[in-house]
């Protein structure tokens, strides 16, 4: 039992008695090890929609939904059922049947029949991809709208191509391709922000790297934060706090952000975020942290530190890019405009692959839609059940007006807070002022002269 859960483990069964829409289903750890443990999912009874919402969809010419959504999140360590039970009742509310599976390894799923962790062996894509088909079977849904973000979205791209009978509609959110991706998202950081070929950022990435050379900044570390303020803030964030940081300010916002991104806590929290469990599918299967090469702005370092423990990376099992060239189900492809963990033209490529999507690129917008904009995520998947998602393209400006996740709204408005401060700060003023006249006095010593003596 670990002291940081929130509750005991074997509590887990009172939960679900409490919740009333958590569903089980005994699966097997894997194939070569026939103990069963218990596979949780929830599911909430859509209610009937409100008026305003049935006018809204006849005007958009958008059908009543169709089929149930079954929607997969990032992970894969993250977990389905309590994070989310806020979005899944806004989605019910209008109407949506929705389905979301526990992953193995994570939160209600993490543990076996006697109360153990479930053993790490039983940790692969292939495993898990059988326990969707497992969860929808249980749920008696034939076939359903599928919404994959991230990780999840490779998990769709894969039950589309082995189960299309399973699948009416496809929805990838900044879906993961192959191992690659992480490569592709570092080389467009550095673009952006250390080589300074991206017109937009190139005087940013001028000033970063002489902090670099200077030694103002540690370079091993700064990926990971200039990745974090640009996903939270936009290119303007991270300018502001280069520009401070080339004044001699900045440091407590730019201490802050790395303190917080290796707080462990980040990455094992109970019920929300479990990844020592599933590592072996993160990193030997998917290779997170693999393509780490210890350079300027690397913002891998962190991934790869959490493989220790681990078999390194052996290759996926399934070769994504040809599985989704056969894939025929209308599929609308999301991106921000600006992810720069996976960046829109991995998805454009996705995109022009599959003979049935569709691509939105979202102006404004960073990594993983159902995080960052849950507003638009809902809009796609409602559509989805209608199979009317390849319809919103057309509607391309309305939808990156939507809002931001109150979350990311709240950490980009800390954000702009600790750079203001940092800049206006009074306390900040009088010490610039104090360091301005001790480097004056060095050079003049007159320039110590009290202000009564006159000169």
């Amino acid at each position: 039992m670990r002291s940081v859960d929130l509750f005991e483990r074997s509590a887990q069964d009172d939960l679900l008695l409490l919740r009333g829409d958590v569903m089980t289903v005994l699966r097997e750890i894997s194939g070569k090890d026939p103990r069963l443990f218990p596979l949780r999912y929830a599911r909430r009874t859509p209610r009937h929609p409100r008026p305003q919402d049935l006018e809204a969809a006849r005007r958009a010419g958008v059908a009543a939904p169709q089929v149930p959504l079954l929607l997969i999140p990032d992970g894969p360590g993250r977990a389905s059922v309590l994070p989310y039970d806020r979005l899944r009742r806004t989605l019910s509310d209008r109407g949506v049947d929705v389905i979301m599976m526990e992953h193995r390894g994570v939160g209600l799923s993490r543990q076996d029949g006697a109360g153990r962790d479930l053993p790490r062996h039983g940790m692969r894509l292939t495993e898990v991809l059988a326990d969707l088909v497992a969860v929808l079977d249980h749920a008696h849904v034939p076939e359903a709208a599928v919404y994959g973000a991230g990780y999840g979205g490779h998990l769709a791209l894969a039950l589309a191509a082995h189960h299309p009978e399973r699948v009416a509609s496809l929805v990838l959110d900044s879906p993961l391709i192959t191992p690659d991706d992480e490569a592709a998202g570092r080389d467009a950081l550095r673009a952006a922000y250390w080589d300074g070929s991206v017109p937009a950022t190139s005087s940013t990435a001028s000033v970063l790297r002489r902090l670099v050379e200077e030694g103002q900044v540690e370079g091993r570390h700064a990926g990971a934060v200039v990745l974090a303020v640009h996903e939270h803030g936009g290119p303007a964030a991270v300018r502001d706090l280069v520009d401070l940081l080339a004044l001699g300010r900045g440091r407590l916002t730019w201490s802050s952000v790395r303190q917080v991104l290796a707080q462990d806590w980040l990455q094992s929290t109970p019920y929300v975020d479990e990844h020592d469990l599933v590592a072996p599918i993160a990193h030997t299967e998917l290779g997170y942290g693999h393509h780490a090469d210890g350079g300027p702005l690397d913002p891998l370092g962190l991934a790869a530190s959490q493989g220790h423990g681990v078999p390194p990376f052996a290759g996926e099992p399934w070769d994504m890019p040809r599985l989704a060239a056969g894939i025929t189900t209308p599929t609308l492809v999301l991106a921000g405009e600006r992810d720069l963990v996976r960046p829109p033209h991995l998805s454009r490529a996705l995109a022009a692959a599959m003979p049935e999507a569709t691509m939105l690129e979202v102006p404004g917008a960073g990594h993983v839609l159902l995080e960052s904009r849950t507003p638009l995520a809902q809009v796609a998947a409602r559509w989805a059940v209608s199979g009317a998602q390849t319809q919103l393209p057309r509607l391309t400006r309305s939808l990156a007006a939507l809002p931001a996740t109150p979350a990311d709204q709240t950490l980009a408005g800390g954000l702009r807070l600790a750079l203001a401060a940092e800049r206006y700060s009074p306390w900040r003023l009088r010490v610039e002022s104090a360091r301005t006249r001790r480097h004056e006095a060095a050079v003049d010593p007159t320039a110590r002269r009290s202000r009564f003596v006159k000169l």
